[in-house]
């Protein structure tokens, strides 16, 4: 292994210290969107990561709203297609 691409973790609360706002409001938006669209994509670590980024949001601002985007499903498809592109919920008969 070449010592150059080493990964030393980071507790989550530490990281998410160290991200912009505008990645906080791109991750609780898709998030989001995955609840609506394809819920069945989230699990207790999904689940996990949007309550940290929610933590992080209300310790920097308070009680401050948190901006959405506004994502569709079709995006959605396109911003996470190694999770749900494989799938689709819907029916075509």
């Amino acid at each position: 292994m070449d010592c150059n691409n080493l990964v030393i973790p980071v507790p989550l609360g530490i990281h998410l210290k160290t991200v912009e706002d505008s990645d906080i409001i791109e991750d609780v938006s898709v998030f989001e969107a995955r609840n609506q669209y394809y819920r069945w994509t989230i699990n207790s670590a999904t689940v996990a990561y949007y309550n940290a980024l929610l933590a992080e949001w209300k310790q920097r601002y308070g009680n401050s709203h948190i901006p959405r985007k506004l994502i569709t499903r079709e995006e959605l498809l396109y911003l996470i297609p190694e999770e749900i592109g494989g799938y689709d919920d819907e029916i075509k008969i």
